[in-house]
């Protein structure tokens, strides 16, 4: 989010010893693809980035050991003026005045990000709800929280400054459940479990996560089994926390990818399954509207491709 609503950082470094005196803006761009260095630098002008949690000032700051940097928003504010609406189809499960709960479909970004500013969930929220138009600075208006880009289902979205805000609390807090349903690699034994691993960025390739006790995150996975079948098994899977790709994380640390991964999967689909995606979709919802205290509970099924695979039980 930008500051109009609370930070979350999206990523965190420790300085280590190898990198100390190094200038802040080259550090951060030999940590982050796709990022140039006045990119950077402009993050550094919006106060996007910080240095032991206070805002940064100077591109050329040399880097001190343990001296903890975090950005907290990867888009320039001028990149943010440049995000038009674009009339994209919505599946809209529930609306109120107050916030929209959409069921995503796979292969659509939630919000705009370096060398993907179009055909972007928020391109299509801009057009159908002009009023997070007045959040001119803002390249992620309404949105609560994200789910990748081949990943389906439930996902809220805020219409107002307020509700955004009570919501993304409610979130910290860990007071939405959500629920996914994955087809997994393998039999898994046990009836149900809990994943804890801390997730963290992967030092070898920064464009993927990881189990690290460096730079990292606590992260909790509760899981049922709902089935078992010949080669696979199909979880009930809920999140206690919501770090970035830590349901696949999680199942690849426990030797039981989700089924058709390409990044922490083995990316081959086998024994007759056709599917063009990881079988991963956000399948409930459950939270407390922010201003009428009502319980909302929601369920978005299986979209056709990944129906049509249950749908065909011989080949799991």
């Amino acid at each position: 989010m930008d500051n109009q609503a609370p930070t979350t950082p999206v990523e965190t470094w420790t300085i280590q010893d190898e990198q100390v005196g190094t200038r802040l803006d080259r550090f951060l761009a030999s940590q982050v693809e796709n990022l140039s260095r006045s990119a950077i630098q402009q993050l550094i002008a919006d106060g996007s980035v910080e240095i032991n949690q206070k805002p940064a000032t100077k591109p050329g700051y040399a880097l001190r050991l343990n001296d903890q940097v975090r950005i907290l928003n990867f888009i320039p504010s001028s990149a943010a003026k440049d995000i038009v609406p674009q009339d994209l189809p919505l599946d809209v499960v529930y609306e109120d005045a107050d916030l929209v709960v959409l069921n995503k479909a796979s292969g659509m970004v939630v919000h705009p990000a370096p060398g993907h500013y179009d055909d972007t969930l928020v391109n299509a929220l801009l057009a159908r709800y002009p009023e997070l138009r007045d959040h001119k600075e803002d390249v992620r208006p309404g949105i609560v929280h994200r789910l990748d880009r081949d990943t389906s289902g439930l996902l809220i979205v805020a219409k107002n400054l307020q509700t955004q805000v009570a919501l993304i609390e409610q979130m910290k807090d860990h007071r939405i459940e959500k629920r996914y349903l994955a087809l997994v690699e393998g039999i898994v034994s046990l009836d149900r479990g809990t994943i804890e691993a801390p997730v963290g960025r992967d030092p070898r390739n920064r464009q993927q996560m990881t189990i690290t006790s460096v730079d990292s995150r606590d992260a909790t996975t509760h899981f049922k089994v709902k089935e078992r079948f010949n080669h696979h098994t199909l979880l009930l899977l809920q999140l206690e926390t919501g770090r970035t790709h830590q349901i696949r994380v999680h199942l690849k640390a426990i030797g039981h990818p989700v089924v058709g991964d390409p990044i922490y999967g083995t990316g081959r689909i086998r024994f007759g399954i056709t599917l063009q995606r990881q079988f991963l979709h956000a399948y409930q919802l459950r939270f407390i509207h922010p201003h009428s205290g009502e319980v909302i509970e929601l369920e978005a099924p299986l979209p056709p491709d990944l129906q049509s695979v249950m749908d065909d039980p011989k080949h799991l």
